[in-house]
């Protein structure tokens, strides 16, 4: 799991320089044992904030949303266990399994399709 996932961030929505920003802050992340509870990333998110201006790299906009949103309780950081569990193991067994609970279905060439066999609910009936 990479510092980007732990946060779900989406690279293909940064800036060449935010993405250099960020291969950065994985560095370091990586450096400090990944901290994911609530206030050791939060502060971790503040300590990044703050060399990356010293250093004049300038930080991605993004990292300051995260910091005020978990500051705020808006966003959660997954507990490592679960964020380590394969995906199958993270469905509920009440969820159905055709569409693994999401309600809808990938087709082949990236479309999708309401699941049939729940009615689009994700649940089992």
């Amino acid at each position: 799991m990479t510092l980007t996932q732990t946060l779900k961030l989406k690279e293909r929505f940064l800036k060449f320089e935010d993405l250099r920003a960020l291969d950065y802050c994985e560095k370091r992340w990586l450096e400090e044992n990944r901290p994911v509870k609530r206030w050791e990333m939060f502060n971790f998110i503040e300590k990044m904030l703050q060399e990356l201006k010293a250093n004049g790299i300038g930080y991605p906009k993004v990292l300051l949303l995260r910091k005020k949103e978990i500051q705020r309780q808006a966003f959660a950081v997954e507990p490592r266990e679960e964020r380590d569990r394969p995906r199958e193991q993270q469905i509920p067994n009440d969820h159905c399994q055709e569409c693994e609970g999401r309600g809808f279905l990938v087709l082949p060439g990236g479309n999708g399709a309401l699941c049939l066999t729940c009615l689009g609910r994700g649940r089992k009936s």
